[in-house]
């Protein structure tokens, strides 16, 4: 009798390892080839996405450097008003009174980071061509509507749009 249950323990350890494995070989066999382009924000998914000239790329890479500088403080003031505010929910006694003020002044860099965003797409929509700027326009509709143009779970990791809110862990 024990020898019977030892032998069928061990059938069906067989039969769940090769169906394991099966599933393992399946998955990576016809798993979706990976995009050659990063997430829908970098430039190497619009130039592939927009078909982008090279001197496209060149003044886009421009206006994004003079964009992010230009919004750096309204981040890195947005980080520190998420720090304060975690801070104060964390505390024995939190003031509703600060965390209402703090809410207030992050959402205030929130429009202020937002109209930059639109400023900087207007600017971006310059040196596209007709075609390009309707591709773009549809692709930010799609976006919008709630349908996102890669799953969140298939960005590489870090390169999500939305990085930690609170910045890097070492800061808290």
């Amino acid at each position: 009798m024990k020898r019977k249950l030892l032998l069928l323990g061990v059938i069906i350890l067989v039969i769940v390892n090769i169906s394991a494995l099966v599933t393992i070989f399946h998955n990576r066999l016809f798993r979706p080839p990976k995009r050659p382009y990063g997430p829908p924000c970098s430039l190497d998914f619009l130039r592939h996405e927009l078909a982008l000239s090279d001197s496209q790329i060149t003044q886009l890479r421009a206006q994004r450097a003079a964009f992010d500088k230009q919004i750096d403080k309204f981040r890195l003031k947005l980080r520190e008003k998420r720090k304060a505010l975690l801070e104060e929910l964390r505390s024995d006694e939190p003031d509703s009174g600060r965390i209402d003020q703090l809410i207030e002044e992050i959402g205030g860099l929130q429009i202020i980071l937002e109209k930059e965003a639109i400023r900087g797409i207007l600017q971006g929509k310059a040196i596209l061509t007709p075609e390009q700027r309707e591709k773009l326009l549809q692709m930010f509709e799609h976006r919008l509507q709630g349908r996102g143009m890669i799953p969140a779970h298939k960005w590489p990791k870090g390169k999500g749009p939305r990085k930690d809110p609170f910045g890097p862990k070492e800061d808290r």
